[in-house]
C-alpha cells in the first residue's frame, strides 16, 4: 500500500521541477513545431510559456510571436506583438541559436525588414540652449529625439494640427510655442503620427506643467520678455489744501511699458549723404520687377517646405525636465516656479 506521506513529498517535487522542465523543453517543441510549420500549436506554447519566463527566454519568446502571427496571416496581432517587442527591448534582436536553419533563415529576413521599417522614437529629451541662463524662461520648448527609420509624420498638439511631412533615420527637433499662463497645473498632449510601409502608429508625448505659487513679501525687480504686454496704467493724484479746505486737485494717468529695443540701421552705401535716400541706379540698390520678386518668393516657400526639419546641434542640452521661475509684472510679490516633465505613452497601431 502507497505511503500517502511519500506521495505527497514527490508531487511537492514534482510541482517544484516541472516549471524548470517546461522551461527547458518550450525551445524545442517551438523549433520542432515551426519546422512542421504548425505555427498555430507554436502559438499556444509561447502564449502558454510566457508568463513563467525569465529573461532572456522572455525576450526571445517575445521575439518570435511577431513571425508566428505573420505566417498565421494575423496581421494586426503580428503589429501589435511588434509594438510590444520594440517598446521593451528598443531594436535589441535575439540570437535565436536554438533554430534550425530552415527556420532562422525566414525569421532573419522577416526581423531585418521590420527593423528597417519600424519608426521607434528614442531618446526624448528638452533641448535647451548651451547659452541659456539657469531657470530663465525659455522662449519655445524644443523637443529632441532619435528616430529608427524613414517615415512620413504630422504633429499635432491637443488635436490642433501643427506640421508634418517626411523624416529621415536620425536625430530630430520639434518646437513648441511657450505656454503664457500659468495660474494652474495642466497637461499638453502632443501627439506624433508616423507611417512606413508596414505599419502606422500615433506616438503621444504629455507635457506637464506643474505650478507653484511662492509668496515673497516684497515687491522684487521683474523680468520680461520683449513680447510681454504693457503693464495697466496707474493713477496719481496731486490736491493742495488750505486747512481742511481743498482749492486744488489733479489727476494724472502714467502707463509704464517695456522698454523697447530700437533697431539702429545700417550705414547708407557709399557716396550717399546721411538720412538722404540713395540714388537707384547705385548698386546693389538696382529696382527688380514685382514679378521676379513674387517668383523669388514663391520658389524660396516652395524650397522650405521641401526641406526637413533641422537636426538640433551641439549647443544645446539634454534635460529630462525644464523647471524656470518668474515674476508676474502685476504682482511682483508673488513668484511662480514651473517644472515640465515629460511622460510617453506606447504607440498606438493606426488602420491605415
Amino acid at each position: 500500500m502507497t505511503d500517502p506521506r511519500k506521495t505527497a513529498i514527490l508531487l511537492i517535487i514534482f510541482s517544484l521541477f516541472s516549471p524548470l522542465l517546461v522551461l527547458a523543453d518550450w525551445k524545442t517543441d517551438v523549433n520542432q513545431y515551426l519546422k512542421e510549420n504548425k505555427f498555430k500549436e507554436a502559438q499556444i506554447l509561447l502564449e502558454s510559456s510566457l508568463p513563467s519566463l525569465s529573461e532572456p527566454d522572455r525576450q526571445e519568446a517575445l521575439a518570435l510571436l511577431p513571425y508566428i502571427h505573420h505566417r498565421l496571416g494575423q496581421t494586426e496581432k503580428e503589429k501589435q506583438a511588434m509594438v510590444n517587442y520594440f517598446e521593451e527591448y528598443n531594436q535589441g534582436e535575439p540570437l535565436f541559436e536554438f533554430l534550425d536553419f530552415s527556420v532562422f533563415n525566414p525569421l532573419l529576413e522577416f526581423w531585418g525588414r521590420w527593423k528597417k521599417e519600424y519608426p521607434l522614437i528614442t531618446n526624448i529629451n528638452f533641448l535647451v540652449p548651451a547659452s541659456a541662463e539657469p531657470r530663465s524662461i525659455p522662449e519655445m520648448l524644443r523637443l529632441g529625439f532619435d528616430l529608427s527609420a524613414e517615415a512620413y509624420y504630422k504633429i499635432q498638439l491637443e488635436g490642433q494640427p501643427l506640421l508634418g511631412g517626411w523624416w529621415s533615420k536620425g536625430s530630430h527637433l520639434i518646437q513648441l510655442p511657450l505656454p503664457f499662463s500659468y495660474e494652474e497645473p495642466f497637461t499638453l498632449k502632443l501627439d506624433v503620427f508616423l507611417k512606413t510601409s508596414l505599419v502606422t502608429v500615433k506616438k503621444r508625448i504629455v507635457l506637464d506643467f506643474r505650478v507653484r505659487h511662492r509668496n515673497l513679501g516684497q515687491p522684487q525687480l521683474a523680468v520680461q520678455r520683449q513680447n510681454t504686454p504693457v503693464l495697466k496704467d496707474i493713477e496719481g493724484e496731486v490736491a493742495i489744501y488750505i486747512g481742511n479746505t481743498l482749492i486744488y486737485k489733479a489727476s494724472k494717468y502714467l502707463q509704464k511699458k517695456i522698454p523697447v529695443k530700437i533697431t539702429i540701421p545700417s550705414p547708407n552705401p557709399p557716396g550717399t549723404k546721411p538720412y538722404l535716400v540713395p540714388q537707384k541706379d547705385q548698386y546693389p540698390l538696382h529696382a527688380i520687377s514685382v514679378i521676379d520678386a513674387v517668383s523669388a518668393i514663391v520658389k524660396t516657400v516652395k524650397d522650405w517646405r521641401k526641406k526637413p526639419p533641422e537636426i538640433a546641434p551641439s549647443i544645446f542640452n539634454r534635460q529630462a525636465e525644464l523647471n524656470f521661475t518668474f515674476i508676474n509684472p502685476e504682482q511682483q510679490e508673488v513668484r511662480t516656479e514651473v517644472e515640465v516633465r515629460l511622460k510617453t505613452e506606447k504607440p498606438e497601431i493606426l488602420p491605415y
